[in-house]
């Protein structure tokens, strides 16, 4: 329960005690037989005259109490308050009238006080400076967030600590096949179909402590150590990507019953240096970070689709979380237009979680690509063909077997694997 669930809590029952005090001692009695008296003069009554449901006007004014002063903590605006307040009291004259035609007498005056008292109330409470800064963070949080993380954000109080150069993680999440899946089926299917990867992947994040920064039909971008400080956001991010990739797959199972199309979704981390802060205009203003760190895990995201893997780092994530991840080199990228270059890896296994034959193929594997990239390719082929592990289909080992073999086929090394087999990313 956020805090201001329990101050509507807390308002409603402190509103509630003195009026079910009122009652007893019949201050109301007085006020519904006024209104018995007008409704026998302005309208047709059913026979045997009206009676008084003694717990109907506990119950409705228990339930304004408690419904106007959540209304009013949580609503921003101050007309939109006074009108919910004006409109709650009309309909409850209304629904007064309404009973009397039905043979029962509500006096509405309870539940009007209620509701105003209430209102009020909560008016007042969110009027501090703490209730209106949680309202500001409230537009630009909530659905960002998790709960637990927002209530740990608004009660640190130092807005300025969101603006600053500092360390992330960012992971990208990414329907790979985007347009191939767009052109082959109708756009409403599209549609429905991004809108479910969106929220699937966008609520497993946010619920594990991801900060959504970016949402569209192609992927989804969060951050790790923003905006709350995190000295392990790589970890955490890491540790979320082992349980990210069973959610994966059963959402690409469920894409393809219902939309009969195999959905190719990528992941990728890259840790580095961002400023973050408060970007846009007006109504399209949110916290997000900007950075090198930030583009190279869209690209790097990517590459998902040349190797066949299925989780990649960057260098720095790797070298932040060496200790508790399994992993396996791929090549040596940087991005065009950028300062940054990488080592990259694929993401196997939390540490330790490998079996014995995982572990051996893993290492085959490393092997490998030091020989590739020394140029030794018989070497570097059978080190990969070690590295292969019976009825298990493996699409990056089975990318650089072929680059291998090609490569002797060629009876040399392509020009563009230098000795740094560095790979440059065009931008998306």
């Amino acid at each position: 329960m956020n805090r201001n669930h329990a101050a509507a809590m807390f308002i409603g029952v402190l509103i509630c005690i003195p009026l079910l005090a009122l009652y007893h001692f019949g201050f109301f009695q007085s006020t519904a037989d006024w209104f018995a008296g007008l409704y026998a003069r302005g309208f047709i009554l059913p026979q045997g005259g009206l009676k008084q449901l003694v717990w109907l006007q506990y119950g409705y004014y228990t339930l304004m109490a408690f419904v106007s002063a959540w209304v009013c903590l949580e609503m921003l605006s101050q007309w939109r308050r006074f009108a919910f307040l004006l409109g709650g009291t009309f309909l409850t004259v209304t629904f007064s009238c309404i009973m009397a035609m039905s043979g029962v007498l509500f006096e509405p005056v309870s539940g009007s006080l209620a509701m105003w008292f209430a209102g009020i109330a909560g008016i007042a409470v969110s009027g501090s400076v703490d209730g209106y800064r949680r309202h500001v963070m409230r537009e630009y949080f909530v659905g960002r967030l998790s709960t637990r993380l927002f209530e740990e954000l608004a009660d640190q109080n130092n807005p300025t600590k969101m603006t600053e150069r500092r360390e992330i993680t960012v992971l990208t999440c990414r329907l790979l096949n985007h347009v191939e899946i767009a052109t082959s089926i109708e756009p409403k299917f599209f549609e429905e179909m991004a809108a479910h990867f969106q929220r699937s992947v966008s609520e497993f994040l946010i619920a594990r402590g991801a900060y959504l920064d970016d949402c569209d039909a192609r992927q989804v971008r969060v951050f790790f150590g923003f905006p709350l400080t995190d000295e392990h956001h790589a970890l955490h991010a890491v540790q979320v990507a082992a349980v990210l990739r069973t959610h994966l797959a059963a959402l690409s199972r469920e894409i393809e019953f219902r939309f009969g199309k195999r959905a190719q979704i990528g992941v990728a981390f890259s840790s580095g240096p961002a400023v973050c802060g408060l970007y846009g205009v007006s109504h399209f203003e949110s916290f997000s970070a900007v950075g090198d760190v930030i583009d190279f895990a869209t690209r790097l995201c990517i590459l998902n689709s040349e190797y066949g893997s299925k989780v990649l780092l960057n260098a720095r994530t790797y070298a932040l979380v060496k200790d508790n991840a399994e992993v396996r080199p791929m090549e040596m990228v940087s991005v065009s237009g950028s300062s940054q270059m990488s080592e990259v890896y694929e993401l196997l296994a939390e540490k330790g979680t490998l079996t014995e034959q995982e572990g051996r193929a893993r290492d085959a594997f490393w092997q490998g690509v030091v020989q590739y990239r020394k140029g030794d390719l018989k070497q570097s082929l059978e080190s990969f063909k070690n590295a292969t592990i019976e009825d298990r289909e493996d699409a990056p080992l089975k990318y650089f077997i072929e680059r291998v073999e090609t490569a002797l086929k060629d009876k040399a090394v392509p020009e563009k694997e230098t000795p740094k087999h560095a790979r440059k990313l065009a931008a998306t």
